[in-house]
């Protein structure tokens, strides 16, 4: 019996880590979130988003920190979905007692009202594995343009050599908020 809660809590514990890896940055807006086991889950969007400042949505998965067990005496896990700029919805899972760390779209602070050309925000990678690259697009920027080949080389690095990754950018240009999903090894005009 011991063993075999040993090797339950290792297993959660190793979960844990590679699943507080795995979603570090990827832009979005935040569709739902469940927390429970099986069946039997709670919807706890209010709550999540109660923890989302400045767009940084930072939380330990717990009971207490959702005020609910909807399980009891089951592990649980957090489902959280995530609606991309593309329109594509993501669901990312994290284990109980996991670290919750995701850079998402503040609710408020993407207004901007010059004509020229602001990048907003900047994502690269794929399949839950992006890194914010919003400053280094920033730096690109040349005459109110931005052109680049989209690459591991051009984007400062690899954030996950098994999948094909996509960059992400929002962006404002003559008033208007407007979106580009550009895949990996195609060029990103901006605008």
């Amino acid at each position: 019996m011991n063993q075999q809660r040993t090797s339950t809590i290792l297993g959660a514990l190793m979960c844990i880590f590679l699943f507080s890896a795995v979603a570090a940055a990827q832009g979005g807006q935040l569709v739902a979130a469940e927390f429970g086991a099986g069946d039997h889950r709670a919807d706890v969007t209010q709550q999540v988003r109660s923890f989302m400042h400045d767009g940084i949505l930072q939380f330990d998965v717990t009971d207490q920190t959702f005020g609910v067990d909807p399980a009891r005496h089951h592990i649980k896990e957090l489902f959280i979905r995530i609606r991309h700029w593309d329109g594509n919805v993501e669901e990312f899972r994290f284990p109980e007692y996991a670290h919750v760390n995701l850079n998402l779209d503040p609710d408020r602070g993407y207004e901007w009202h010059d004509r020229e050309l602001h990048i907003m925000r900047a994502f690269y990678g794929g399949a839950g594995h992006f890194v914010d690259v919003t400053e280094l697009l920033r730096s690109m920027k040349h005459d109110g343009r931005v052109f680049l080949v989209v690459d591991n080389r051009s984007m400062g690095g690899d954030p996950d050599s098994h999948v094909h990754k996509v960059l992400r950018v929002l962006y404002w240009h003559e008033g208007q908020r407007r979106q580009i999903v550009v895949p990996e090894h195609a060029e990103l005009r901006l605008p």
